[in-house]
């Protein structure tokens, strides 16, 4: 077995010790207090006031509405972190091979408003479907399902958010010249025609 001090990585030492647990607690903060205020929400004022659907819609949602919406946020999720996830490595890949130029391809790129809205869209629609569902007696049950399906649905949306932005990331930071990000892009490819 080989030492590992031999051993090359491609990683910033100081990086893996608190820094990293600093950078990335925000990413799971942001969704966990969304989980909270919405489960919150649900506890004191939609389930004591009995705000929710209509024992017969119960079907219909369950059956039709939340199947259907989640299909559609599924879809555009996956579409949206795959994508973000697919240009994070290509980027990754520019600052590995000091690639100006087709770093320079990716730099300004980000996940357009529309993709946020089909992936936005279908979310506040789940989460709202799950917190105006009757859930009878079951006080534990219902603040279970209304915190669980938020929590999941806004960690995605800040996972793509955060991998749509890697200048934010502490290796990109690290490993990119500083002067990569102030190259005028059209300039810099007129020069090369």
């Amino acid at each position: 077995m080989a030492n590992s001090r031999t051993l090359s990585r491609n990683f910033i030492p100081w990086n893996r010790k608190w820094v990293t647990v600093r950078r990335h607690l925000p990413v799971v903060l942001k969704p966990l207090l969304a989980g909270l205020f919405l489960m919150l929400l649900w506890r004191l004022w939609l389930y004591p006031n009995n705000i929710h659907f209509n024992e017969l819609s119960k079907e219909p949602i369950m059956l039709v509405v939340l199947p259907l919406v989640g299909f559609m946020y599924v879809i555009f999720a996956s579409v949206a972190v795959g994508s973000v996830f697919e240009q994070y490595k290509r980027v990754s890949k520019c600052v590995i091979r000091k690639d100006l130029d087709n770093f320079l391809l990716y730099r300004d790129e980000q996940l357009p408003l529309m993709m946020h809205i089909l992936v936005g869209a279908p979310s506040v629609i789940i989460a709202a479907f799950v917190a105006l569902l009757d859930y009878h007696h079951d006080v534990m049950g219902g603040m279970a399902g209304v915190f669980a399906v938020t929590f999941m649905l806004v960690l995605v949306w800040v996972i793509t958010t955060e991998l749509d932005d890697f200048s934010k990331s502490i290796w990109f930071r690290e490993k990119i010249p500083r002067k990569w990000y102030e190259v005028d892009i059209e300039e810099h490819f007129k020069k090369l025609q």
